[in-house]
């Protein structure tokens, strides 16, 4: 068993496709945190010849420490080598002090965390299943929002228009309602893949959502007075599943949820349809 680098971006995310692979093991995301700073290694562990896991890690220094850390990884291409790829993984990575990984996939390894839960959307349903899968209130909404004839625009995200959405954002992270990433980050993926960023408009409601691969993720989101009112949020997540299945997608991560921190935030996603699963924790590598 072997580590290999992968340079290549077409290679890495055509990997990263055959799991569905989260943001933070795509190529955008490791070329937007080398944006804001830090140092990017995107990892293969080859087997019999054949890659059965994925790795992009993410390196900076504290304190003068060398720390490294795996976000939602790696990436099993295959089952039954977990340990055995950490252990290539480590051997890598022997000179960097503290290696930290959050796994997607839940590890029986010590946990200096909680486990997160995230809600996904299985956008490989068509479009009657995943209605039918939504909760008959969170439904309700949507087809208000439907027959006020409120309209769904894009809107290119170019840094301008996307500047409303960081201050609500960084506010809301500071009040200690959730973590994300910085707004920082949201700059940076602007930059480096522009492409990728789908900004939908409805009332004075707005969502960004980042397209990365045959997944996407639900990146943030502001809800004006007169959006709650006609339930502007429902309607722009529906019509972001339609254009995202158009384009390709099968999974729509919609990102954590915390129930006692978020609640109302935490229902809505809940209620979309959305399955909910639980991630594995932070631990050493």
């Amino acid at each position: 068993m072997e580590t290999q680098i992968i340079t290549d971006p077409k290679h890495w995310d055509g990997l990263a496709n055959l799991t569905q692979a989260p943001l933070q093991q795509r190529w955008l995301y490791g070329d937007a945190v080398q944006r804001i700073g830090r140092d990017v290694v995107r990892l293969a562990v080859i087997h019999q010849g054949e890659p059965i896991a994925i790795a992009q890690i993410v390196q900076r220094k504290i304190m003068g420490f060398e720390v490294s850390l795996t976000s939602r990884g790696p990436v099993f291409l295959q089952s039954g080598h977990s340990n055995d790829v950490l252990r290539s993984l480590r051997s890598t990575l022997k000179t960097v002090s503290f290696k930290l990984m959050s796994p997607e996939t839940r590890l029986r390894r010590l946990s200096l965390s909680p486990k997160p839960q995230i809600c996904e959307l299985d956008l490989s349903l068509d479009l009657q299943d995943l209605r039918a899968a939504q909760h008959p209130k969170w439904r309700n909404a949507l087809k208000k929002a439907e027959a006020s004839r409120l309209k769904v625009a894009q809107t290119t995200a170019t840094p301008v228009a996307i500047a409303p959405l960081l201050q609500p954002e960084k506010a809301r992270q500071s009040q200690g309602q959730y973590r994300g990433l910085p707004p920082e980050f949201t700059l940076a993926i602007q930059n480096v893949a522009p492409n990728s960023l789908l900004l939908l408009r409805a009332s004075d409601a707005q969502m960004l959502f980042i397209r990365h691969g045959n997944t996407a993720s639900y990146h943030m989101g502001y809800n004006g007075p007169d959006g709650r009112k006609v339930n502007a949020h429902n309607l722009i997540l529906w019509d972001a599943i339609k254009r995202l299945q158009k384009l390709g997608v099968t999974r729509l991560d919609l990102g954590t949820i915390d129930p006692k921190r978020a609640h109302n935030l935490a229902r809505f996603k809940q209620r979309s349809g959305a399955q909910t699963r639980q991630l594995g924790s932070a631990q050493f590598l």
